[in-house]
This record gives structure tokens, C-alpha cells and sequence, in this order.
């Protein structure tokens, strides 16, 4: 309860008191006072109840709405503030973007000058023969008149093969100066080839300036852009350095020149730090952050790029100690509190964040934003209390309002008592209207109506109220759309996050149906095409194609594809170079996804006519194990088709593809191992079976009754008749026949043929009964062929053992040639046996 209420309070309690004491003589007082006073007492008590009421629920409403706009106040201020800072940090990432995009472009050029060396090299434009003059030193330069310097080491000789490049190099002076003109931020512009030969941008008679045996290729920005330190071919950023021109501290973006997979040097630019500073320094001064409020940049090893005083003094360093040469040098790095030191860690890091700290015990923001095309990273500084200056201004005004409104609400309410007494409850009536219309609208705010209005119906006090009520009404419904604007935001992010979600739900069903599909189909010519044509199907793209390497692992052979070119390229059995042709040709060679989001701008994509529409590609490696088996090519008529979720969810499919293609050949394999072992089953069955029954001369057997008798087949013939019985195996007689074949692992070797001496159907059980011993019939059949086989193999190697045993124990030639006829004629009794040595051995 607060003084103001507290003396209303005490104003309502003396009226009363006073009215109190009138009424103890009540009957002695006239019908006029009395009806005063009746109509007085009943008023006055709900006037006071009314006015205590109205006050106690206008400070709730008043306080809620304070917090509410307290909070919505600091989250804007938060917001306004990280929104700055990642503007301003595009701001100058479009400066440095735009510098490296001109030293890519200078790079390129420089390429496509070198695709037409030989005519360019022919010094029509500018000949080193004649430009080029040694110096004392052994260096070689150029005059200053030319567009260019050109600068040859004492220790590099100045071969035909440096001098043909050194005049396709000069074609750049078509393109190097207005670059230079175009962007006042540069210093100077050159190309460095790897014999550390410079060409130099603009003309400061560079051969003059720099040591005889000064060394380019030992450059910082060299090395970091050559092979060994850049294998992705990318655009680089030093750390600033002192220039060996006399430029002072500078910073140089190179980008590198391949001629193919060639590394032909690096085209750079530099720009004096000073300048940037005062560009950034500009642009950062523009800003209007609070009253004290700054900002200042790092580059990605903590050095100081701009700062001004109040972030020295806010790192702890004082910068009146930095020698000028130093001044870049600084590094914040581990200076400062430690909250400070965390946010500059993660500003190296290239983050981004907003977070309140302590700056000689004032709470500051600090929101940082990185530059993407450097690594530099912005940082604004603000004091907490100027960003939410809004809220003491409001809260300040509420309280000034509310102290006005009770105030005001005192004076009504003794106004209203005396007024009361005085007039009649008519007026009082009138006058009390405006308080409860005014307490009703505090309700309805109270309930949640945030749109009720209270009526202005006078322009006293209860009016001002009223209006106060309205603007306060006002303020909240502005505050809360604000809020359900950034619910709005946040909902949409949602929203977006969950389309993202659902399209990967879609991608992994498309490879689940992908791989339902293609683990059903077991040929290989029949797989592959399926797997084109659905993941075409599912994921929308004009041409899929699968490449498989070769025996001899030297081409990449299309082997399906599902676009009307893919065919054509079947038709003609296109392949492709293992690491030299194309997307593919990289990809089978290195085992190394390749995206490519622009294939007009991409250096390894194969221009093919048959997919003239092809604006992105994708080729993604087959491979089982360690071992590469082709690539699978995937293209979109649409450019930057593929993001990095697409290359995830396509590698997974690769790799099930990979494993269908292997299954499918293994399959393959199999059943053609299966095939010919069946083969050789049979035909081993055939033969041996064949074999055996030549050798026993057995033709069969027969049983009648209780007797069984085995037939055999004889040899040669009497009276023209053969001697052979096998017509004894056919049943003879009346009745029926059954006639089965005998099989072993399916091949047959035999039949048996079952009379029965009555016409009667077989019984499925005796069909069954005969099948089942016929079948134990073969399998013992062809073990006793086995056995038989294998006791004359090892009679065999056993006579033939004792032979060569007996032989072997002669010493002599005779005894020798004796032992061997005898035993050749014991194994082969009535047998003639002679043993005949050649002349030359007889000598």
C-alpha cells in the first residue's frame, strides 16, 4: 500500500467519522437534513468503497502491465541488437567478398589465357625477349612505361618456356588495371608462377625494389594457396604482414591457377590495412549504438583489425604503448576478464551470440557476428541500461501517471462528498457514473479484453483518467502484437525446420522403396536399369546413370541410364577414362563424392551432348570394401539441386546399390557354379553307372515269387541270335504294369517295371513305398559302385607299389630289365613281353 492510497483511505475514514457524529442526533434534525444525510451516509460509504476499489485494481493492472512492457522492451532491445550486429558484419563481408570474387575472376582469366598459349605466346602483345633487360644484380625487369612490372630472380634462368608465359601472362593487363581502378581498396594486383617469376600490377618498377634473389613462392601468401597447403583449390586470406614493397602492413587474398590438375601459379591482391581500417572504422562510426555504445573487428587469430579506445581500455591494454608497426600486431587473446575472453575464443572460432557481461561493474551486451569471407569476426558493446532506456522511460511515466490519477482521485472523491451534501443524490449519481464506467473497463482489461475503451465523457479529472487508461490499453496492444509478431517468426522457423524434416522422411521412404526393389531383383541386366528408373522416379531426377569399371579397371563403362540421352550413350557403349574424363572419370578414381551445383562454372564437368539440359550434377563412388566398382550419376535441370542432407541420403542409396550390384554378380556367379555342378554330377553319375555295369556285366535282375535271379549280358551271338537275357526283364504274363524310373540326385540310371498278376489301381501308399526304396535303392547302389571303384584303386596303387618296390631293390641294369619283365608278365599272365632300350642308350 503506498502513501497515496494510504491518505484516500484516511480522507474516506474522517468523512465518515464526521458523518457519524451528525447522525447521533438524528431525530432531532429537519426532513431536509435528514433526507441529506440518508441519501449522504448510503452514498458516501459507496463512493469511498467504490474509489478504494477502482485505486487498488488500477495499481494490479498497472504493475502487470509494467512487467509485460519491461520484458517486451528488453527482448526488442536484444533482438535490435544482434540484428545490428549481423548487418553490419554483411556490410563488411560484402566488401571482402567482393575483393575475393574480383581475385577468383583474375585467376580464371589468367586459366583461360593459358588454353590459348599457343598463339598468345607468340609476343605479338608484349615480348619478354624484348622488354625483359638483366640488372646489375642478374635480376630482370621491365620498363615502367608497360602496363605492368615484371620481375625474373637472379637465380631463375630466363628459359623460352618462361618467356612464352611471361607474354601470355601480359594478355592480363587487359583486366588487371580495371580492377584496380575499380576497387580504390586494393594496393596492387600480381600473378606469381612456380618459378617465382612476378607479374605486377601496377607499374612501381618492381625488379628495382626487391632483392636480386628475392623468393615469391616463400611467400605466406604463396604457400598457403599452393598444393601442399591447399589441396581444395580454395581463395585464401593472409594475417597481415609487412610488405616488401614498401606498402607497409597489408593484407593479401590469392587464389590458385591450375592448367587442368596443374598447379601454374597464384593470382593475388593486396590491400594496405590502413585503408581498411578507415573503411570499416567509417562504417562503424555511422552506427548509433545507445550513448557510450562501439563496436570493433578481429580477424581469426585474434588480432586487432578495429578497435577504438574504449575496447582497448575494456581489454585492459593500453595503446598508447604500441609502437605504429605493432599497432596490427595486437592480439586480445587471453586479455581481459574471463567472460571476455570466452566470447573473444568463440569469436576466433567464427561464432556468433549476444551475452551480458561485466565492463567495470556496468552489465554491457557484447553481440558478435563473424565475416564469412575472411574469418573476421564484428563485436558490438553496449551498456544494458541504454539499450533499455524505453523501460525506465515508461515505468517512470506510469509512475507519474498513477501518482496524477490517485491524486486527483482524492480531491474527486472529498469534492464529491461535499458536492454530495449540497445537491441531490441526482447529481451524486451523475457525478459517480464516470467512476464505475472507468472501474468497469479496468475489469474487462483485467479479464483479458486488451480492445475495451473508457469512455472520455467529461474533461475532469475522471476523464484525464479515463484517457490515461486508454493510452495505457494502447501501449500493451502494441507491446503483445510485437510479441505475436516474433511468435509468428518463430512459428514459421518451425514450420521450416519441419518441412526439412518431412522432406528427409520422404527421401529415406524413396530409399526404402528403392531398396524393396532393387533386394527383389537378382540379374544383374535386369537390376540395374531398375535402379535408374526409380530413383529417378522417387527423387525427380531427369538422368540417372550407374558406370562400371572395366576388367581391366582403365574406362568407366555406362551400363544403365534412364534418360532419353543415357540411351543413346548405351547405344554407343559410352565410357569414360578412369581419372582423367568428367565427374565420373574423378570420382572412379579417387573414391571421392564430386557435387556439382553449376556445372557450366564447374572445372571437372564433362560437357556432353546427349545431356545438353544438365545445369547440376552429382556422382557418387560404387564401392564394395576398399575395392571402387563404378559411380553413380545423378542430374537435375535445376541449378544448386543438391544440398549437403541430398548428398548424405544419395550415399546411403550409393551404398545400397553398391551392395545389390555385388549381390546380384555373386548371384550370378553361383548359379552358374551350380549349373555346371550339376552338370558334372550328372554326367559323373552317367559315366561311372555306365561304367560299373560294363564291368560286372550285370543287365539286371528279376524276381518272381520268392526268387530273385541276377542277369548278366553275355558276348558274341549263337545261330545269329544274340546271347543276351535283358528280355527277361520285361514282365510278362496278364495285368497291370507299373513301370518307374530308378534316379540318383535326379539323373536316371536304371527302371523298374512291377507286374501285378490282377488289373487293379496302385495305391498312393505302394506308389509311395516303391518311390521311397528305389530312391534307398540308388543311394546304395552307387555307394557299393563307390566302394568298388575305390578297393580296385587301391589294389591298384598297392600292385603297383609292390612292383616299383621290387624294381627299385635292383642295382643292376640287367637284374634291372629281368625284374621288370617278370613282373609285367605276372600282372599280365600269358602275355609276351619285351623291353627294347634305344641305341643311344645302348652306347
Amino acid at each position: 500500500m503506498n502513501s497515496q492510497t494510504f491518505t484516500v483511505i484516511l480522507i474516506s475514514l474522517g468523512v465518515l467519522l464526521l458523518i457519524a457524529l451528525l447522525a447521533r442526533n438524528f431525530r432531532n434534525y429537519s426532513l431536509r437534513l435528514k433526507v441529506m444525510l440518508g441519501i449522504l451516509v448510503p452514498g458516501s460509504v459507496a463512493l469511498g468503497i467504490l474509489a478504494f476499489f477502482a485505486i487498488t485494481r488500477a495499481g494490479v493492472i498497472t504493475s502487470s502491465l509494467s512487467n509485460r512492457l519491461d520484458t517486451s522492451v528488453s527482448q526488442l532491445a536484444e533482438e535490435q541488437l544482434v540484428n545490428t550486429a549481423f548487418a553490419e558484419a554483411g556490410r563488411a563481408n560484402q566488401f571482402f567478398e567482393q575483393i575475393e570474387k574480383e581475385v577468383t575472376s583474375l585467376a580464371a582469366y589468367k586459366v583461360s589465357l593459358e588454353s590459348r598459349s599457343a598463339s598468345l605466346s607468340q609476343g605479338t602483345y608484349w615480348d619478354a625477349s624484348t622488354k625483359l633487360t638483366r640488372l646489375a644484380d642478374g635480376q630482370y625487369g621491365n620498363p615502367a612505361t608497360d602496363p605492368s612490372s615484371v620481375f625474373v630472380p637472379a637465380n631463375t634462368e630466363l628459359s623460352d618456356a618462361l618467356a612464352a608465359e611471361l607474354n601470355t601472362s601480359a594478355y592480363v593487363d587487359f583486366s588487371a588495371p580495371s580492377v584496380l581502378e575499380a576497387n580504390p581498396a586494393l594496393l596492387a594486383i600480381y600473378y606469381i608462377n612456380p618459378t617465382g617469376a612476378v607479374r605486377y600490377y601496377p607499374n612501381i618498377e618492381l625488379a628495382s625494389l626487391l632483392p636480386a634473389d628475392f623468393d615469391a613462392t616463400s611467400r605466406s601468401y604463396y604457400r598457403i594457396t599452393a598444393p601442399l597447403f591447399n589441396p581444395q583449390r580454395l581463395t585464401r586470406w593472409t594475417i597481415p604482414y609487412v610488405d616488401e614493397t614498401g606498402g607497409g602492413l597489408v593484407v593479401t587474398v590469392a587464389s590458385p591457377v591450375y592448367i587442368g590438375d596443374t598447379f601454374n601459379g597464384v593470382v593475388a591482391a593486396k590491400m594496405q590495412l590502413a585503408r581498411i581500417t578507415e573503411r570499416i572504422t567509417e562504417q562503424i562510426s555511422s552506427l548509433k549504438i545507445g550513448e557510450t555504445g562501439y563496436a570493433f573487428m578481429l580477424d581469426d587469430a585474434g588480432l586487432i583489425i578495429s578497435m577504438p579506445n574504449a575496447g582497448y581500455e575494456m581489454f585492459g591494454i593500453n595503446p598508447a604503448e604500441l609502437a605504429p608497426e605493432e599497432f596490427f600486431k595486437q592480439t586480445v587473446m587471453g586479455a581481459g576478464s574471463d567472460e571476455l575472453n570466452s566470447i573473444t575464443n568463440r569469436m576466433v572460432a567464427g561464432g556468433n551470440g549476444l551475452n551480458v557481461i561485466k565492463v567495470n561493474g556496468v552489465d554491457t551486451y557484447v553481440s558478435y557476428a563473424p565475416l564469412k569471407a575472411n574469418g573476421y569476426n564484428l563485436a558490438l558493446v553496449v551498456p544494458v541500461a541504454e539499450m533499455q532506456t524505453a523501460i525506465v522511460a515508461a515505468r517512470n511515466e506510469t509512475r507519474s501517471q498513477i501518482q496524477t490519477s490517485i491524486w486527483l482521485a482524492a480531491v474527486i472523491l472529498v469534492g464529491l462528498l461535499l458536492f454530495a451534501v449540497v445537491i441531490s443524490l441526482a447529481v451524486s449519481q451523475v457525478i459517480s457514473a464516470p467512476v464505475v464506467k472507468l472501474t468497469d473497463t479496468a475489469n474487462q482489461i483485467v479479464e483479458g479484453d486488451l480492445d475495451a475503451q473508457a469512455a472520455v465523457l467529461s474533461q475532469d479529472e475522471t476523464g484525464t483518467l479515463a484517457d490515461a487508461f486508454n493510452t495505457m490499453t494502447s501501449r500493451l496492444r502494441a507491446a503483445l502484437v510485437g510479441l505475436e509478431q516474433r511468435v509468428a517468426e518463430r512459428t514459421a522457423e518451425l514450420e521450416l525446420a519441419n518441412d526439412r524434416n518431412e522432406r528427409r522422411a520422404k527421401q529415406f521412404e524413396s530409399i526404402s522403396a528403392v531398396s524393396s526393389t532393387i533386394s527383389s531383383t537378382r540379374n544383374l541386366d535386369n537390376l540395374l536399369p531398375q535402379i535408374t528408373a526409380i530413383i529417378s522416379n522417387e527423387f525427380g531426377f531427369y538422368h540417372v546413370g550407374i558406370f562400371l569399371l572395366d576388367t581391366a579397371k582403365e574406362f568407366a563403362v555406362l551400363s544403365a541410364a534412364n534418360s532419353e540421352g543415357g540411351r543413346r550413350m548405351l547405344e554407343r557403349s559410352h565410357r569414360l577414362k578412369i581419372g582423367e574424363t568428367g565427374m565420373v572419370g574423378y570420382v572412379t578414381s579417387t573414391g571421392k563424392p564430386r557435387v556439382a551445383l553449376d556445372t557450366g562454372a564447374d572445372a571437372v564437368f564433362f560437357n556432353n551432348p546427349d545431356l545438353p539440359d544438365t545445369r547440376s550434377e552429382m556422382t557418387l563412388p560404387l564401392h564394395v570394401g576398399e575395392e571402387i566398382i563404378g559411380a553413380l550419376d545423378v542430374q537435375s535441370t535445376e541449378p544448386d539441386a543438391f544440398n549437403q542432407e541430398d548428398i548424405q541420403v544419395l550415399s546411403t542409396l550409393a551404398e545400397q546399390v553398391s551392395i545389390a550390384i555385388e549381390n546380384a554378380r555373386q548371384h550370378e556367379e553361383t548359379r552358374k557354379a551350380l549349373v555346371e555342378s550339376e552338370s558334372l554330377s550328372k554326367q559323373f553319375i552317367q559315366s561311372g553307372c555306365s561304367r560299373f555295369t560294363k564291368s560286372q556285366q550285370i543287365e539286371g535282375v528279376l524276381h518272381t515269387g520268392a526268387k530273385s535271379t541276377l542277369l548278366y549280358r553275355k558276348t558274341g551271338s549263337e545261330n545269329g541270335k544274340s546271347l543276351s537275357n535283358t528280355g527277361l526283364l520285361k514282365p510278362r504274363g496278364r495285368g497291370t504294369v507299373l513301370s518307374l524310373p530308378v534316379k540318383l540326385r535326379g539323373e536316371v540310371i536304371g527302371t523298374v517295371d512291377i507286374r501285378s498278376p490282377e488289373n487293379r489301381q496302385w495305391d498312393p501308399d505302394e506308389l509311395d513305398i516303391v518311390v521311397a526304396i528305389l530312391e534307398r535303392a540308388a543311394i546304395a547302389m552307387e555307394n557299393a559302385r563307390l566302394l568298388t571303384e575305390s578297393q580296385k584303386l587301391a589294389a591298384k596303387e598297392r600292385t603297383i607299389g609292390e612292383i616299383s618296390a621290387r624294381i627299385s631293390a635292383q642295382s643292376e641294369i640287367e637284374e634291372l630289365l629281368k625284374t621288370a619283365a617278370q613282373e609285367l608278365s605276372r600282372t599280365l599272365p600269358g602275355m609276351e613281353i619285351a623291353i627294347q632300350l634305344a641305341k643311344d642308350d645302348l652306347e
